[in-house]
This record gives structure tokens, C-alpha cells and sequence, in this order.
């Protein structure tokens, strides 16, 4: 199978192509197949397929969408991974042409015979990448990668255009019109014609984009195309001249965009910026500082730097290594730079004044102290009319803003500038259109990278799980992992894991990463960015450094701010502008683990803590309250709990309808474990207890059931603490569920008993009924034969209660393990009977439990034809309510039946309707559910289930 992108987005497969609609799907299976094998976020996706304009219910559409992908678009060949937080697309090598494209650029590049492995690359695209599909992210996608493509052709013409000039003056034609601006596709062409004995043409292209330069861009051509023309004029009309044009001036490399290439000046020094006889050469200045030992990875980035315009920002987090990503690609290409290096450390400088700067860059580029003028604009004019004439390298390490820079920026043909900040500088990217490189953490191979080159890596290779747990806690931030490498290559007797051992102990504390030089202490670099924040700002990070939870929505740190949520925004965003957080593409800020561990100490050290008190308690009112009104709005029949009135500054989430609801359970309930633990840390144990049921439903639903153990372990600690016996007794028994899912059956009735002791001594009926129908499952594996009384007990519970929906569900659980007795006519009675109760009472999740009850025992009696109907109603039922535990049980079921009646197909389509709901939830049943599909396949009977 293959997934093609370069092009109309579709599938091919068993040589047959067909395209992926409607424009929704394709446009998620591209955003999918453009990262495959990586995690994408729900929120990403939903951007890339809607925009910045979300609709409600996206997140629901997404999930159809993805359903949609799953069954009738790749089948059994592909799989879209549901993962914590987002999606990941699983398919076989190649299977996708972008993968499969890049794959065989990269095997040309060391290849002997680079044509072939070219030519199939080239063979791949059939259009216009992602053809007509719209928005902002697929024409940064297009934009992106024709830039390959034109770098792929460009390399194809050149090994062809000796041979056969004819082919590469077809292949780069259509370039040239297309980038009109680019010197190498103009230099690759022109040198086509001429080896083909068509020179005149090629005279006449040159003619043409020296005026298109002119006209565009107010500059002449770069010293390759000019080499080039004198050549052209030297030889003439005289045919191919390959080996004197080889000799004469060598193939350019890539370089800025209108940037010269090697090669120096025309022949004979009469181009611009040549040496006259008998005049001493200008000083070549060379101020790199020494470049980084034991740089790693960054293959990216370095490649984005490469092909970046005249002035490229890299911007990141402090720490995290821009300055020596910005060194190690200065040094690698400095022989691209001819007329020399400039450099600059901007950090201690007064943002508005680059006059001392200017004064020694124009000592170095040669002009004489006595020759400098006074005055910045006099010296800027100066300094850039010395670029003109040379092709320069300028590197501004640490720049705090961009009127810092600006009178210090070589923005002429051939040279390039490259800033370093802690700050984005989107203005540069307005007023002199820089390329804009934002530097992330390491990835995990980097980090172990970059920790084998100075720790050596036979010593990591003898202690794997140290190394591991050194680049976890260092959070694979490059200055920490650095000063820990450092560290450990001075004791070099120390083991691995002692070393290891001590970061885990120092926990959030920064003390591992000090040091006596400012230059490589974690706190001061942190400070740096820190201090320069106005004091709001600085108030906001120091609230995030102590937050729950992995990241806060927008109405989250607003509530922790206790400020209103439009100011909060901007707040944030300047945060955002000085990479102290990160936005995720919903906007919610992110901290490193260090960079929270500095805010946090920042925050203990600035703030009371009664301040900080009052800030967790905002924090938890919110999700507490939006928690409340979310369960309102999903859960209708649930009982209801009224919490004390939240504290002033919280703002509260508010839901129109429970699709709005269902998003904000799904985006927060990550956050919940954080939030509960830290509800009682802070002594808040209502919180605490009150949090665990405001999510419960939702969280049982969706059963991540080991982090519902830990939360209502939690919070039944807490509920004890106050006394609250009915709250104790509802923590039992979310307990016991989850025991129960889990399969320890003994934990699991010891807490529904000690649950349904407790409502019985609180005098609650309906609440007690409620748990002896839970009850009933685990305790027909610990004690077989007390099912059925359990149900019956809660059947004259809900009568005693009035309660009629907790009737007709204690009566559908009486059929249901009647016919594990074999009581089939009995059981088809009872629930038959309940399911006529539930759908007049509207209740359609409990209807949904009955017609799946009532389709099982239809089955056992032999009646196959009617339980697949009643098993389909089921489904339909359950899935519509957002149950998808239930659904993916009776899907399973549904398979069963039409395996045991001799369909294969339609069991194969039930089972795997099953699987998209346990690989949504991450439910590690889909594996059994694979074995089935599997055993089909193969011939062989699949178990069934119960």
C-alpha cells in the first residue's frame, strides 16, 4: 500500500489508485501520513484541517473522521494509533511517496550512479502536492516541498547535462519560470544550453535574469552567474566547452537565497568588490568564537539554516542551544563566506545602542579608527556599503531585541546574518523578510547523542537505564545535559547510576545543574529571560512553575491569575514571545520540567504562601465547577453535587451542549491525577474527593482504569480525613469498577461491600441498589451463584427508591444472569421487557445495555438473524452516547455471532468497528480482538466471548 501526497492526496494499492474523500479524510490522512510514525495531536489535526477557525463538534467530526480512515480507507495495511494526547498513522515501508521520496534523494547522495534513485524520486510526483485541498497548512506544506523537488531536479539535471543537455534544458525550464530569482536553477540552465551548443539562448537567459534581478530585487548577478557569462563570451558559439567550465569556475553549492557561491570574484578582479594591481587586499576578519565539541544531531535545523534568506533568528528556551547550533553550522560553512566572519555578543548591550558594535566590526572589516564616523546612522552606511563588495558571515549571539540589530544586519547579495535570541524578533521577519527557526529540546536519540560524546559511549552502553533516567530528568535540554556530562566525565569512577540516582533525589530541585561560572548555571541562564519579563508576566510564570497537570487551557491560568481571561491572553503571549512557555496549537502554555522547576523556586521565593495557597484554590474552583457543569451536561440522569461557591477571579467553563462538554472532559481529564494530588498536598480534601467525582463518569467511560485507581485512592484518603461518609462510599465504589476492570475481583467486592454497607447505614436505597448491580460481576467470579440475588436485591431497592430507570436496569442485569443460568425464556422476558421501559423513559444508554442483552440471549437460543439486529441497535445506542467501552463489547459480540453463522465478512467488519473504539480509548483488549480477526484469516475458529 502506498499513500501518495505528491499529488491529489490518495491510495494505492494492488496497482490500483483511487483518491481519499470527501476533502475532510484527505486532508487528516495527509496531516497523518506528512508526520507517520509520530504522534500527532488531536488539536493539530484539527488546525490542519480546519484552520484557525474550529468549528463546534470538531473534535466529534475528528473522531468520525478518523472511524472513517480506519474501515474504508486503509484497511487492514494501515492503522491509525489512537495515543495519549493525539494519533499516530502505522503503515509498512514505503508507505508513503513523501517517505519513499526523500528516502531515495538521501540514497543519491552517496550513490555512484546518483540518476537512477533520482529519476525514481522525480517518478513519484504527479501534480501539485495535496491538490486542491485548502487552508494555511497545506500551502506551507506546498510551498515546502517544491523546494525539495526543485533541489532534487536541480542535482538530476547536473549528473545528466554533460551526457544529454538537451533532457536537462527540459527539466530546468520549467524551474526557471517558476523560480525566476533562483541563481542556481538560472545557473544550471544556462549551463545546459551552452553544453548543447546553444549559446546564443543562453546569452539571451543571462540577459534576461540580470534584468529580472535588477528589477525584482535592485541587485546584479552573483559571481557564479557572472563566471558563467564570462565564459559564455570567452568561448562563444563554439559548442560544448564542459571541461574548460569546469575548470574555469567550479559547480556552485547552495547558498543564501541571491547568494554568491564559492568561488571569489570574476576573473581578472573586475567584478565588484575586486582588488586593483598593486592594492593591498582588505583584512579578512575571522571572529567566530571556537566551535562546539561533540555537537549532535539538529540535522533539521542545520538544513533549514542552510537554505535560510539573507537573516535567520533561531529563537528558543534558555538552555537549549542556540547559540552552538549557530556556531557549528558558522564553522561548517564558513569557506561559503569569502570576505569573512563577523561576530557579536549582544546580551549586556543597551538594546538601542549598536554603535560600539559598529565601530569594531568596521575596525575589523579594515577602516582605520580615525575613519569611523561618530554617528550610527553615518557608520551604519558605512559598514553596509563595505558588505556590498563582499560576501560575509555575521553571527549576533544573545540579541534582546530587534532594533538591537538592526543597523548590524549584512543584508546584501552573498552574505547572510544569523541572530541567536531568547526572543522570536517577528519583526525582522516584517521589515527584512529573516527566516524564522524556532529550537526545541533535543529528541531522545540526540540527547543520548549528546551524552556519548562527552560522557564516551561505551560507558552509556553499560548502564542503559542510568543514561535513560540522566536524559529524562535533564529533560533533554542541552545545557543541562551538558554541565551532568561535564560532571560525570570528571568522576569518571563514579557509576552511572549513583549519578543518576542523585538527580532523581534532587527531584525539581536545580541543584544538580549550578555551577560557579555564570555562563553554564542553570538558574542564572534562566534568569536572564526571567528578569527581563514586565512584572505581571513575571507574577503569571512564577503561578505556572507551581500548576497541576501537564498544561492549563486559556480559563485555567486565567483562574490561576485570577485575572480575566482576555488579559491572561497577553500575558501569556509575552511569555510565549520569550520562549519561557511553549503554545501548543490550542494555545495552552507549556513549561519544560526545568523551566517549571525554576519557576517554582522563583515563586517560593517572591510570593507568600497564602498568595500561592490562594492561587491552587482558584485552580482547583475551576476545574472543579467546569467539571460540575461538564457532568451536567454529559450525564443528565447522574446525580448531582453542589460544591461551595468558587473563589473570586475563577472563570468557569460554560457548555451549550454535551458534544462541548465531551471536548473539555477529553482535553482536561489529563491533568486530573495532578490536580487531586495537589488538592491534597494543599489540604483542600473536599477538592480533592469533589474533583474525582466531577470526572468520574467520564473517566469510567473511558477507562484509563489504573489512573482511576490512584485518583480514588486519593480522594477516598481525603473523604476519610473529613468525615464524609457519603463521599467515602462513592470513591468504594468507583474502587471497586475499577478493580473490577482490572480483574482483581477480591479488591473489587471488598469495595463494593464496604460501599454498599455504607449507603445501607446512610439510609440511601437507590445508592446501595446501585452498587449490588455492580457488584454482581465480580462476585459471579469469587462466589458463582450470588449474581442473580444481587440483582434482585437492587431490583427492590430501586422499587423501595421510586427510582424506575434503576428498575428496568436491575431487571435487564436479572435477565442477564438468568441466561448465564440458562434461563433463556425468563431472561428474554426480563430484559425484553426492560428495554421497552428504558426507551419510553428516553434513557438511551441504559436501552442500549438492554438490546444488548436481549440480542445475547436471542443468540443462545439459536436466533442468529435477530440478535445481529438487536446487537446493531445496540451498538448504534451506546456509541451515540459516548459509551464506548459497552459498544466495542457488544461489536465483539456481534462478530461472534456472525462467525458462529458462517459469515466471515461481517464478522471481520464487526470486530474491527471494535477495534476503532478500544484503540481510541488505548483499551489493551483490541489485542484479543486482532487475534480473532487474525485466527479468521488463517481458517481457524476464534474463541468467543462471553
Amino acid at each position: 500500500m502506498m499513500i501518495r501526497l505528491l499529488g491529489p492526496v490518495e491510495l494505492e494499492r494492488a496497482d490500483q489508485t483511487r483518491p481519499v474523500r470527501p476533502p475532510q479524510a484527505a486532508l487528516a490522512l495527509a496531516a497523518l501520513a506528512w508526520e507517520v510514525g509520530r504522534v500527532v495531536p488531536a488539536e493539530t489535526l484539527e488546525a490542519r484541517i480546519w484552520g484557525e477557525r474550529v468549528p463546534p463538534g470538531a473534535r466529534n467530526t475528528l473522531y468520525t473522521i478518523i472511524t472513517r480512515l480506519r474501515r474504508e480507507v486503509l484497511g487492514d495495511e494501515g492503522r491509525v494509533l489512537r495515543r495519549v494526547g493525539g494519533y499516530q498513522l502505522d503503515v509498512a515501508e514505503p508507505g508513503v511517496d513523501l517517505r519513499r521520496f526523500r528516502s531515495l534523494a538521501e540514497v543519491a547522495a552517496t550513490a555512484a550512479d546518483p540518476r537512477p534513485p533520482l529519476e525514481e524520486a522525480l517518478a513519484l510526483w504527479r501534480g501539485d502536492p495535496l491538490t486542491g485541498l485548502p487552508g494555511e497548512w497545506t500551502e506551507r506544506v506546498r510551498r515546502r516541498l517544491w523546494e525539495e523537488r526543485k533541489e532534487v531536479v536541480l542535482r538530476w539535471a547536473r549528473t545528466v547535462s554533460a551526457e544529454d543537455p538537451g533532457a536537462a534544458v527540459a527539466a530546468l525550464s520549467p524551474l526557471a519560470e517558476a523560480y525566476p530569482l533562483d541563481e542556481l536553477v538560472a545557473v544550471a540552465l544556462i549551463e545546459a544550453l551552452h553544453e548543447g551548443g546553444r549559446t546564443a539562448e543562453a546569452l539571451a537567459r543571462y540577459a534576461g535574469v540580470r534584468r529580472t534581478l535588477a528589477e525584482e530585487l535592485g541587485v546584479e548577478p552573483g559571481a557564479a552567474l557572472r563566471d558563467l557569462h564570462h565564459l559564455l563570451l570567452r568561448t562563444g558559439g563554439t559548442g560544448r566547452t564542459t571541461g574548460t567550465r569546469r575548470q574555469a569556475a567550479p559547480e556552485p553549492r547552495p547558498g543564501p537565497p541571491g547568494g554568491d557561491a564559492p568561488g571569489g570574484d570574476a576573473p581578472g578582479g573586475d567584478a565588484p568588490g575586486g582588488t586593483a594591481p598593486g592594492v593591498d587586499a582588505p583584512p579578512v576578519p575571522a571572529q567566530l568564537p571556537a566551535r562546539l565539541a561533540g555537537f549532535v544531531g539538529r540535522k533539521a535545523e542545520l538544513e533549514r539554516l542552510a537554505g535560510s534568506a539573507a537573516v535567520c533568528v533561531i529563537s528558543g528556551p534558555p538552555g537549549v542551544g542556540k547559540s552552538s547550533l549557530a556556531l557549528h553550522w558558522a564553522h561548517h560553512h564558513r569557506d561559503r563566506f569569502p570576505g569573512g566572519q563577523l561576530h557579536a555578543h549582544l546580551g549586556a548591550l543597551d538594546p538601542a545602542d549598536a554603535s560600539a558594535v559598529l565601530s569594531r566590526f568596521l575596525g575589523a572589516l579594515g577602516v582605520p579608527e580615525t575613519r569611523i564616523p561618530p554617528g550610527v546612522e553615518d557608520r551604519t552606511g558605512l559598514y553596509r556599503s563595505l558588505l556590498a563588495t563582499r560576501r560575509v558571515l555575521v553571527v549576533l549571539d544573545d540579541v534582546r531585541a530587534a532594533e538591537q540589530v538592526t543597523p548590524l544586519l549584512a543584508t546584501a547579495p552573498g552574505c547572510l546574518t544569523v541572530i541567536t535570541s531568547r526572543t522570536e524578533l517577528p519583526a525582522l521577519s516584517v521589515t527584512v523578510g529573516a527566516s524564522l527557526l524556532h529550537l526545541d529540546v533535543l529528541s531522545a536519540d540526540e540527547a543520548h547523542g549528546l551524552l556519548a560524546a562527552r560522557v564516551g559511549a561505551d560507558r552509556l552502553a553499560a548502564e542503559p537505564e542510568a543514561a535513560e533516567l540522566i536524559v529524562d530528568r535533564c529533560g533533554r535540554l542541552p545545557l543541562a545535559l551538558a554541565i551532568v556530562a561535564a560532571r560525570t566525565v570528571r568522576r569518571s569512577d563514579l557509576p552511572l547510576a549513583e549519578i543518576a540516582a542523585g538527580l532523581d533525589r534532587a527531584g525539581a530541585d536545580l541543584e544538580p545543574f549550578a555551577d560557579t561560572d555564570p555562563a553554564i548555571d542553570l538558574r542564572t541562564v534562566f534568569g536572564r529571560s526571567y528578569r527581563e519579563l514586565p512584572e505581571e508576566a513575571a507574577r503569571l510564570f512564577r503561578r505556572l512553575g507551581g500548576q497541576a497537570g501537564p498544561h492549563l487551557a486559556l480559563a485555567a491560568v486565567a483562574s490561576l491569575a485570577g485575572l480575566p481571561v482576555e488579559r491572561t491572553r497577553g500575558l501569556v503571549d509575552q511569555l510565549d514571545r520569550a520562549n519561557l512557555v511553549e503554545l501548543s496549537a490550542r494555545g495552552r502554555p507549556r513549561l519544560h520540567d526545568l523551566l517549571r522547576a525554576y519557576a517554582a523556586e522563583q515563586a517560593r521565593a517572591a510570593d507568600r504562601p497564602a498568595t500561592r495557597r490562594a492561587a491552587t484554590r482558584r485552580l482547583l474552583d475551576h476545574y472543579l465547577h467546569s467539571a460540575c457543569a461538564a457532568s451536567a451536561a454529559c450525564y443528565p440522569h447522574r446525580e448531582h453535587l453542589a460544591p461551595a461557591r468558587p473563589a473570586r477571579g475563577v472563570t468557569v467553563e460554560r457548555f451549550t451542549a454535551p458534544e462541548e462538554a465531551l471536548r473539555w472532559y477529553a482535553a482536561e481529564s489529563v491533568a486530573l491525577p495532578a490536580l487531586v494530588a495537589e488538592a491534597a498536598r494543599a489540604g483542600l480534601d473536599r477538592h480533592a474527593w469533589q474533583l474525582a467525582w466531577g470526572f468520574g463518569e467520564f473517566m469510567q467511560r473511558r477507562g484509563p482504569w489504573e489512573e482511576i485507581l490512584g485518583v480514588q485512592e486519593v480522594a477516598l484518603e481525603c473523604a476519610e480525613r473529613l468525615g464524609d461518609l457519603l463521599a467515602q462510599a462513592g470513591c468504594h465504589s468507583r474502587l471497586a469498577r475499577a478493580h473490577a476492570k482490572l480483574g482483581a475481583d477480591q479488591q473489587a467486592v471488598a469495595h463494593f461491600e464496604r460501599a454498599v454497607e455504607l449507603h445501607r447505614d446512610l439510609g440511601e436505597p437507590v445508592l446501595e441498589a446501585h452498587l449490588h448491580l455492580g457488584l454482581a460481576v465480580p462476585v459471579s467470579r469469587v462466589r458463582p451463584g450470588e449474581e442473580l440475588r444481587h440483582a434482585l436485591r437492587a431490583l427492590e431497592l430501586f422499587e423501595a427508591g421510586g427510582d424506575a430507570i434503576g428498575q428496568a436496569r436491575a431487571l435487564n442485569n436479572a435477565g442477564w444472569w438468568r441466561a448465564q443460568r440458562r434461563e433463556y425464556d425468563q431472561a428474554y422476558a426480563d430484559c425484553s421487557r426492560a428495554q421497552r421501559i428504558l426507551a419510553d423513559l428516553g434513557y438511551a444508554q441504559g436501552e442500549g445495555h438492554a438490546w444488548d442483552s436481549v440480542a445475547y440471549v436471542l443468540d443462545a437460543m439459536g436466533d442468529h438473524g435477530r440478535a445481529v439486529a438487536c446487537y446493531e441497535r445496540a451498538a448504534e445506542l451506546l456509541l451515540g452516547c459516548d459509551d464506548p467501552h459497552p459498544a466495542a463489547e457488544t461489536l465483539v459480540r456481534l462478530g461472534d455471532t456472525h462467525a458462529a453463522a458462517g459469515d466471515p465478512a461481517k464478522a471481520l467488519n464487526a470486530w474491527r468497528r471494535a477495534l476503532e473504539c478500544y484503540d481510541t480509548l488505548g483499551d489493551a483488549q483490541a489485542e484479543s480482538v486482532r487475534a480473532r480477526c487474525a485466527a479468521l484469516r488463517h481458517g481457524e475458529h476464534p474463541p468467543r466471548g462471553r
